[in-house]
């Protein structure tokens, strides 16, 4: 609510609209990023991740996606071929979740990959409030 003065002198007041139903619908939408960036990641080996049992996502070391749910709850399921990974989570209208996957190689394991071209890699997966 503002006050301003017309031209004719008076004082009027005026009343902010409502906001856009369509906007107030837009904020609560939720969604879900995974992504693959993190600096510690062995940037080796892809990772498959599955949203609730939808389409497979296949990440390499830099990507991410983001995908649109309904509120509620909800299972990431992640695996690197070797390790496999299971995160419940709930999620509140208007809240955006992102998990972090990573391919981690202790250093032990280093040898092993410079000696045969592969090694073991354990999968974690890190879960960040975006808003």
């Amino acid at each position: 609510m503002s006050l301003r003065q017309t031209p004719d002198g008076r004082q009027r007041v005026d009343v902010a609209s409502p906001a856009d139903p369509k906007d107030e619908l837009d904020d609560l939408r939720t969604f879900v990023t995974i992504s693959r960036t993190h600096k510690s990641d062995a940037r080796q080996r892809q990772v498959i991740a599955r949203l609730d049992g939808g389409d497979r996502i296949t990440l390499l070391y830099g990507d991410s996606v983001t995908v649109e749910v309904p509120a509620g709850e909800h299972k990431l399921r992640a695996h690197n071929t070797l390790v496999w990974r299971t995160v419940k989570f709930a999620v509140e209208p208007g809240e955006h979740l992102e998990f972090v996957v990573i391919n981690r190689s202790p250093a032990w394991a280093y040898a092993m990959l410079a000696l045969l071209g592969a090694g073991p890699l354990f999968l974690s997966i890190e879960r960040r409030s975006v808003r």
